[in-house]
């Protein structure tokens, strides 16, 4: 991957850009990620409810495919086509997010 696609990737977005974490449809946690690798520490603190609800929605593809990362949103399909739940699924998702931020920020090939 080129290492100005990666940077894109890992930057920071703006506030009507960023991930806002919500319970349920109308009820907002006040948790928000501006950028992916926020997004993979939020996600180790925020409520397995609100994973559970945006992960059956298909929010978190959504969000990081509109950051340019159609790998991550692709792998984060897989993890939603599992099916999982409560504290498996945010295992599942952390290590998913980590694993492509060590890709992103790893140095070019030369």
């Amino acid at each position: 991957m080129a290492k100005g696609v990666a940077k894109v990737i890992l930057a920071r977005v703006p506030a009507d850009k960023a991930f806002y974490f919500y319970g349920e449809i109308g009820k907002p946690l006040g948790t928000f990620a501006s950028s992916l690798e926020e997004f993979g520490e939020k996600l180790k603190r925020v409520e397995s409810k609100s994973l559970e609800f945006h992960t059956h929605r298909g929010d978190f593809e959504k969000w990081v495919y509109m950051l340019g990362d159609g790998e991550l949103a692709k792998s984060l399909i897989k993890v939603r086509d599992a099916n999982h739940s409560g504290e498996t699924l945010r295992t599942e998702l952390v290590k998913t997010v980590q694993t492509r931020i060590n890709q992103l920020k790893r140095p070019a090939p030369k």
